[in-house]
């Protein structure tokens, strides 16, 4: 059996502008009341969202869509969102991986921080991109970067605190990030 995968530029394209356009959908007026997303799978990491009121059925129509970012940059990461900002760890081409803060209720770029490149650009199949997500523990945002760029940013206006690499700084191996094939 084989695993069959979109093009690489394909899939990211198509997850980040779901990904925002699902956001932009999901954050209606009631944008201040909405809960912390701080990290990968919510505050509790258990993808459980303490929301009320949502929809048991979509319209036929579709959710009224409010806003869609398309120039994010591409990866697999999922957004964190605090504080009326959605924060991202992306990347254009191989030479630039960085963290964006955007603005809930438009989608606008608030900042970007440059991390580093990434990681593993020729590894098989070929889907180097930025992988995790950034968490955000108060005043600070926590990112690590396909090359192992892990950095600390002032979430106000995306400063960097500290970075070290874990390949130089503490002699770490790269992940591996490809789906195995099953037989």
């Amino acid at each position: 059996m084989h695993t069959q995968l979109l093009p690489a530029a394909t899939a990211k394209t198509m997850w980040y502008y779901a990904s925002l356009s699902g956001l932009a959908v999901i954050m209606t007026g009631s944008i201040s009341s909405a809960a912390d997303w701080p990290q990968w799978r919510g505050p509790n990491r258990d993808g459980i969202s303490k929301e009320t009121g949502l929809l048991k059925e979509w319209p036929k129509e579709g959710p009224k869509l409010l806003w869609q970012a398309t120039d994010v940059g591409d990866g697999y990461s999922t957004p964190a969102i605090v504080g009326g900002r959605i924060y991202v760890l992306s990347n254009t081409g191989n030479a630039d991986e960085f963290v964006k803060a955007l603005d809930v209720k438009d989608g606008k770029e608030i900042w970007s921080t440059r991390l580093g490149k990434v990681g593993n650009p020729n590894q098989q199949p070929n889907y180097a991109a930025s992988r995790s997500t950034p968490t955000v523990e108060g005043e600070v945002l926590y990112a690590l970067g396909s090359d192992g760029d892990l950095a600390c940013l002032d979430i106000d206006k995306g400063t960097l605190r500290w970075q070290k690499n874990l390949r130089t700084d503490f002699q770490g191996k790269p992940g591996t990030w490809l789906i195995q094939n099953h037989r």
